[in-house]
């Protein structure tokens, strides 16, 4: 795995966490979380890492009977960022396709912290 992935992966783990945190900890809600990482990412980071944060920000806004802790929100990040990195060339393009990763992340995450509750 390069670095590029490996950043990849990182970035989506930090932007899905601290969405979640905003989101719940802070009380500001999911858009406003949302739109906060997606601005300081876009400004902080180059393109495809801003990307990559900004779709993983939609893991973190999950309500919190869905992730019920920042480590879940993490977990979901790394997923999504995973899914990211192997799926750069599939519907290239197509819209949509930031939703769907993280909403198959969230349920794979949910599915994860299922079976060890």
């Amino acid at each position: 795995m390069d670095k590029n992935k490996m950043y990849t992966i990182i970035c989506a783990c930090i932007g899905a966490t601290i969405t979640w945190y905003i989101n719940h900890k802070m009380g500001y809600g999911a858009i406003v979380a949302n739109g906060l990482i997606g601005v300081l990412a876009a400004i902080l980071l180059p393109a495809p890492l801003a990307a990559a944060t900004y779709i993983a920000s939609f893991v973190g806004m999950s309500g919190l009977a869905v992730l019920s802790s920042p480590i879940a929100a993490a977990i979901g990040g790394i997923i999504n960022g995973i899914v990211l990195v192997f799926s750069t060339e599939i519907y290239a393009g197509v819209g949509g396709k930031g939703g769907t990763t993280a909403a198959m992340s969230v349920q794979v995450t949910r599915a994860i912290m299922n079976f060890f509750a």
